[in-house]
């Protein structure tokens, strides 16, 4: 036994047209959308994904190798502080900063070195197959050797080859063009021009010119070349330029973290040995440069230094032999307690201003007026020398022997202190001079990268995946838009004022009846009830004939018409599986294809077509000859007869109202297969003799519209539809949320789906649980029984 919980709704009386109350938008409608677009969904996520899978295999890898350099910002201040010279420290503008620094490793000077060196001006790979070779090449062990071609093509590289060249010069016009060297036997290459023209052919490791035309010939040296014969290998001679700022593309330089003076120098590119080398010489060209640069400033100083020194020597004998001439004709001078005080102070100032003059020369040299340390050794000449003026005038208060005596002592005791402090900075020098270590150090060397640093299978997966499901969502979101919105059951009942009877789910098996019957295979009966009796769509339609024997328990509700607003609908489908059902509990059924101009119930039971229905209202056949009894369904049948053109004349002079007051003395059922009501007459002609009438629709091939005018068209010759029955509706539709609540045997229930997804069912099935009177409307008791006495 099998029960479905997918019953068909009761019969309700059909409501008046007001308005339905509207409902603000709810999450679970979300999920029920969702749920239903999930073949969308899905599908958009595989095609995303297959994609992204593609471009995983055929995606160019690229690598990534870095250094770590350090950057002593404190090291020129820590030499001034064990020299003990406080007015020798550098400012912060002095200090070496990261910022700057990375713009050093970044300039031409830097790099320019490192394209010479690794001849970074001569680009050359391996010409592979289109799209898909280098792939392939990838996927070539390079322990192997070198790969055999593919299918043939010898003139393409397919994994393990090799190629070195020491010098490539090409005249000024040819730059940045594309040559060709292909590989030959007996360790010998040809260079071919841009136009596929053979220029040179040689051995390995010799110079070989070409002339091609110009002032300056086609220099090239091959150092090693590893292929099969014919293989042919892409080459470019760039201008120094080009190459700079092609490797400044692929460089980056940023500091670790803030004030760590830590610097990571990477590099990007396709050669992982290259790039380790690129990297190590750009950290060791600077750190040598920063070296040179340090010694070469101390040169420069030591240099002006020794400059000076003669001349502050010269100062310091003149003032000694003004003093010692000064005492000899004086004799010895008494100076005031206030004089020395005085003339120290005086020292001091007029030794710091002659430092600080130094400086402001030696920097002069390096740097420009308006630069933030020549401003502000110019401010502290100045201040000395406001402090010095003061001095002076205070010793010119002083007695005539006290002020010349103070005088020349002070130009002894400043020359002296200078000439000392000038012999000591040389020294110095002349130590960072030969042993300067710079500024710089190389924490961490480059090692040659194993794994490629894009494309990133993982993230480039999870983008994928998420994009995949947003525009799979999407689509769903826009298709959903783009339908109309009026045909929901629950609104299409108070529109149209007819309740809905069933909603008959979709049925794969009956699909496949109907290809069979299509393809004219079938020889059996096409009946979904013979063939599959516990299909879910049986199971709705015995839930429509439990509703049909409630409503139509009258002996005199005999005669039951199924029609549908256009063609194509499955009322076909829904008479011969209902009379089937109905005769399925002992009554006695007859169905009457009455679609005399496409009728097709014949294929469907395997009988003939002839004589039927017009046969029998044309007077050419008797009752008797027309009915076809089908023992194995327990119905009988009268086939649509011969084609006639007036169907509608027919109907009328055909006396069948007599003809179906006969039949229902002898079956207690009459099940009417018309025409469409919108496509003829002929349905609303046999409407007026049914005792019920039906109106079949497709989910998503039918409107509001479509189904008031055939309302309308039936109450227009006096017969009032009964209800309406929704056909072919698919699993998980939200117009008919209850799909999934089939009750089967155990031994015949299907496959559990995975737990992911039933999940996500029994999620959609929760949220689309209505609330009590959640859909209706509040109707006021007194219309609603004015409702029930107009019907």
């Amino acid at each position: 036994m099998m029960y479905s919980h997918t019953e068909a709704t009761p019969a309700l009386p059909p409501l008046h047209h007001s308005r339905i109350e509207e409902h603000g938008v709810s999450i679970r409608d979300y999920v029920d959308l969702l749920l239903e677009g999930k073949r969308t969904i899905l599908l958009s996520l595989l095609v995303v994904l297959s994609i992204t899978g593609v471009y995983l295999i055929l995606a160019p890898r690229t690598y990534k190798a870095d250094a770590l350099l350090r950057i002593d910002k404190n090291k020129a201040l820590l030499a001034a502080t064990l020299r003990g010279d406080s007015n020798a420290m550098p400012t912060e503008a002095e200090n070496p900063r990261a910022q700057r620094e990375v713009e050093i490793l970044r300039s031409r000077s830097v790099l320019g070195k490192v394209v010479e060196d690794l001849n970074l001006m001569v680009e050359y790979s391996p010409r592979y197959f289109p799209v898909i070779g280098e792939a392939l090449a990838r996927k070539h062990d390079k322990y192997e050797g070198i790969a055999q071609p593919w299918w043939g093509f010898s003139g393409w590289a397919w994994g393990g080859e090799k190629l070195k060249i020491a010098q490539f010069d090409v005249p000024d016009r040819y730059l940045d063009e594309e040559f060709t060297v292909v590989a030959l036997a007996e360790n010998r290459f040809q260079l071919r021009g841009p136009d596929d023209q053979v220029l040179a052919e040689g051995p390995f490791g010799e110079p070989i010119t070409a002339d091609i035309g110009e002032i300056k010939p086609v220099l090239i040296q091959v150092t090693e070349l590893a292929a099969h014969p014919g293989t042919e290998f892409e080459l470019t001679r760039k201008t120094s330029l080009a190459a700079i700022e092609t490797l400044q593309k692929a460089f980056s330089v940023q500091e670790v973290s803030k004030d760590t003076d830590i610097l990571s120098v990477e590099l990007k590119g396709r050669d992982p040995k290259q790039l380790a080398q690129s990297v190590n010489d750009i950290a060791n060209i600077y750190v040598n440069a920063t070296v040179n640069w340090e010694s070469a400033e101390a040169s420069q100083k030591l240099n002006f230094l020794e400059s000076q020194l003669p001349l502050v020597k010269e100062s310091l004998e003149k003032a000694e032999a003004e003093l010692s001439a000064y005492r000899q004709k004086h004799g010895a001078v008494d100076i005031s307690t206030e004089a020395e005080i005085l003339l120290k102070q005086a020292a001091e100032m007029e030794t710091l201003g002659i430092q600080l003059r130094q400086k402001y020369e030696e920097q002069n040299q390096r740097l420009e007026a308006a630069h933030p340390d020549m401003k502000a050794t110019n401010a502290q000449i100045r201040r000395v020398n406001r402090k010095l003026a003061a001095l002076e005038k205070r010793i010119k208060d002083l007695p005539k022997t006290q002020q010349n005596m103070v005088s020349l002592s002070r130009d002894v005791q400043v020359n002296t202190e200078l000439y000392t402090s000038l012999l000591n900075s040389a020294q110095e020098q002349r130590i960072a001079a030969a042993g300067s270590l710079g500024n710089s150090r190389i924490v961490d060397f480059a090692v040659v990268p194993e794994k490629p640093y894009w494309p990133k299978p993982g993230l480039l997966l999870a983008i994928a995946g998420l994009l995949g499901l947003s525009f799979g969502s999407a689509l769903v979101f826009l298709r959903h838009s783009l339908q109309r919105h009026d045909n929901y059951p629950a609104l299409l009942e108070y529109q149209v004022g007819l309740p809905l009877y069933a909603a008959i789910p979709h049925s794969k098996k009956q699909r496949q009846l109907t290809r069979l019957i299509d393809q004219g295979k079938d020889r059996d009966t096409g009946v979904l009830v013979s063939h599959d009796p516990l299909d879910i769509s049986v199971e709705s339609l015995r839930g429509l004939r439990t509703t049909l024997e409630a409503t139509l328990a009258s002996d005199e509700s005999k005669v039951i018409m199924v029609t549908s607003p256009a063609p194509g609908m499955g009322k076909s489908f829904i008479s011969t599986n209902l009379a089937a059902l109905l005769a399925s509990i002992k009554k006695r059924v007859l169905i009457i294809d009455a679609d005399m101009r496409n009728g097709r119930l014949h294929e469907t039971f395997s009988t003939d077509k002839q004589p039927g229905l017009s046969d029998l209202l044309s007077g050419k056949a008797s009752l008797g000859e027309v009915i076809v009894s089908l023992p194995d369904l327990g119905i009988d049948v009268i086939p649509r007869g011969n084609m006639v053109l007036n169907p509608a004349e027919l109907l009328v002079l055909g006396e069948l109202a007599e003809t179906l007051e006969q039949l229902k003395s002898f079956y207690n059922h009459i099940v009417i297969d018309s025409p469409p009501i919108l496509g003829a007459t002929d349905a609303a002609i046999m409407g007026k003799n049914a005792d019920a009438t039906f109106l079949v629709v497709k989910e998503g091939r039918y409107t509001a519209q479509e189904m008031e005018v055939s309302f309308r068209r039936l109450q227009q010759v006096g017969v009032k539809p009964s209800g309406f029955i929704i056909n072919d509706m698919k699993e998980g539709s939200s117009y008919y949320p209850y799909y999934g609540y089939a009750y089967q045997r155990s031994d015949l229930q299907q496959k559990a789906p995975p737990s992911w997804l039933a999940g996500l069912q029994a999620m959609g099935e929760w949220l689309n649980k209505p609330e009590d009177g959640e859909y209706l409307p509040d109707i006021d008791e007194a219309e609603l029984l004015d409702d029930s006495v107009r019907i």
